[in-house]
């Protein structure tokens, strides 16, 4: 088992990695202030981030991420990292407010965000309720598309809601039937 220290590493390089992928420039600060890189956007625009690490390599439950208290501000993203068996499992893309919004300790100097048994929404864990900010790199990517929910108050509801509608449309690969299989299943009555 990695150190925890080498999985916050692991989980930085993993997120810059992807980052440069999708052609969003990483600048690393010498010192780490509460923020571990700016990302310049394609269109020029900043993006601040803090990388959180959680799960077996984290040393900490599997999706438990915290952070020294902050103020949340639209362009501040906060990406968790889990971990299964030392290896990166998914990155959790929160805008600053929605990790906010969630986070138990908004008067402590450590705020929680515990998806597995942290809050409950609806009667589920977060993990449920906020499972549209799981791998959804466009949240930063196309920042300018978001970017007046990021700016209202209570904008991050409605982001919830665009993330999870997005988040069902997506389908795993070993979910799709395909349209030959499923045009074959239709009984000769219906298709009429």
């Amino acid at each position: 088992m990695i150190t925890r220290q080498v999985a916050g590493e692991i989980a930085e390089l993993h997120v810059f990695r992807e980052l440069l992928k999708l052609g969003v420039a990483v600048y690393r600060p010498l010192v780490d202030e509460g923020l571990d890189a700016l990302l310049r956007l394609p269109d020029g625009k900043v993006i601040e981030v803090q990388i959180k690490s959680a799960g077996g390599s984290g040393g900490k439950d599997p999706r438990w991420f915290q952070m020294p208290s902050f103020d949340p501000r639209p362009s501040f993203f906060i990406l968790g990292v889990t971990f299964v068996e030392d290896e990166v499992e998914e990155v959790w893309v929160f805008p600053s407010m929605v990790f906010h919004a969630y986070a138990s300790g908004a008067n402590d100097k450590i705020r929680d965000l515990d998806l597995e048994s942290g809050v409950r929404k609806f009667g589920e864990p977060l993990r449920e309720y906020l499972r549209g900010f799981r791998n959804r790199w466009e949240l930063i990517v196309d920042y300018d598309h978001y970017r007046d929910f990021m700016n209202s108050p209570e904008g991050y509801k409605d982001l919830e809601d665009i993330v999870t509608a997005l988040e069902s449309f997506e389908e795993p690969e070993e979910g799709k039937v395909p349209w030959e299989e499923y045009a074959s299943s239709i009984p000769d009555s219906l298709s009429d």
